[in-house]
C-alpha cells in the first residue's frame, strides 16, 4: 500500500477508527483526504480487508443462526443467553442479523385467518323434485315424457316447461317463486341462471363454462334457448347461495 507523503495525512489509526465507526477525522485530516486519491485508496483498502475478515470469521466465532433464532424467542438456557447478549455488544454483524430475525419474528402470524373458500361465501343447495300425482292415461295418449317439472329448495319453487320453437329447437322456462311470504317476486330480478353440460362445475372443475346463461326478468320468469338434446345440470346463483337442479334431460 503506498503511503501518503502528505503531513497532514491521516495515519493508519485514524483511518482504521473511520472503518469500524469509532471516530472522525480532525479538520485538517478531513480536509486533506477529500482531495487525496491516495488516501481514499488507503481508506477503501482497509474497509476491504475488514470485510473479508467479517467474512471469513463470521460464524466460525459467532452463534449460529438457529441460536439467534433461539435467543430472540427467549428459549435458550440464562447461561447461554447472558453469554449471546455478550457477543452482540462486540459484533455489529450479529446485532444486526438479531435485529432483523425480532423484526420477522414480530410480523409472523401462526394462525393466519383463513381465505374464505367459495363454499364458505356460496352455500350450493340441492333442488328436490317434486313427485307430481299420476295421471290417467289413456291408449290413445302419448305417454308422459316428465315435463313440465317441480322443484324445492327451502322455500324457494321453480317450476321448468320445455317449449319448441318453429324449428324445433327446444326452449327451457322457467318459473320462480318463494313460499316465504315477506319475497316477493320483484327480488329475483337479474338473479343469473346457468345452464351446464352434466356433469358441470359438480365434478369439482370450477372452470367449466356453462351453455347457456340467462337472467330471470322482473316477474320471476327465466329462458335458455336454444337447447341440444342432451343431459343438463341448472345453476340458479342467489346471492347467499346456488341452487342446482340436477337430472335435466331434454
Amino acid at each position: 500500500m503506498i503511503n501518503c507523503p502528505d503531513i497532514l495525512a491521516p495515519a493508519d489509526e485514524d483511518l482504521l477508527s473511520l472503518v469500524y465507526d469509532e471516530g472522525v477525522l480532525a479538520t485538517q485530516e478531513q480536509a486533506h483526504f477529500d482531495q487525496c486519491p491516495i488516501c481514499q485508496r488507503r481508506l477503501a483498502s482497509y474497509s476491504g480487508m475488514n470485510n473479508a475478515l467479517l467474512l471469513k470469521l463470521h460464524r466460525c466465532l459467532c452463534p449460529s443462526a438457529v441460536r439467534l433464532n433461539y435467543y430472540c424467542l427467549d428459549v435458550v438456557p440464562t447461561e447461554e443467553r447472558v453469554s449471546i447478549a455478550s457477543h452482540l455488544l462486540d459484533c455489529p454483524c450479529c446485532a444486526d442479523e438479531v435485529v432483523e430475525i425480532r423484526h420477522v419474528q414480530a410480523a409472523f402470524e401462526p394462525f393466519p385467518a383463513a381465505s374464505p373458500s367459495l363454499g364458505a361465501v356460496v352455500r350450493r343447495l340441492i333442488a328436490t323434485l317434486v313427485v307430481q300425482q299420476a295421471k290417467l292415461v289413456t291408449r290413445s295418449e302419448a305417454p308422459t315424457t316428465g315435463w313440465p317439472r317441480q322443484y324445492q329448495a327451502g322455500t324457494l319453487d321453480l317450476s321448468l316447461h320445455i317449449s319448441r320453437q318453429s324449428n324445433g329447437e327446444a326452449m327451457l322456462i322457467g318459473i320462480l317463486t318463494s313460499s316465504n311470504p315477506r319475497v316477493t317476486i320483484d327480488a329475483f330480478e337479474g338473479v343469473e341462471v346457468r345452464l351446464y353440460t352434466a356433469p358441470g362445475p359438480l365434478n369439482g372443475e370450477a372452470s367449466v363454462k356453462p351453455l347457456l346463461t340467462a337472467q330471470v326478468d322482473e316477474i320471476g320468469n327465466l329462458l335458455l334457448e336454444p337447447i341440444p338434446t342432451g343431459d343438463y345440470i341448472m345453476l340458479i346463483r342467489l346471492p347467499d347461495q346456488e341452487i342446482v337442479i340436477e337430472g335435466l334431460k331434454i
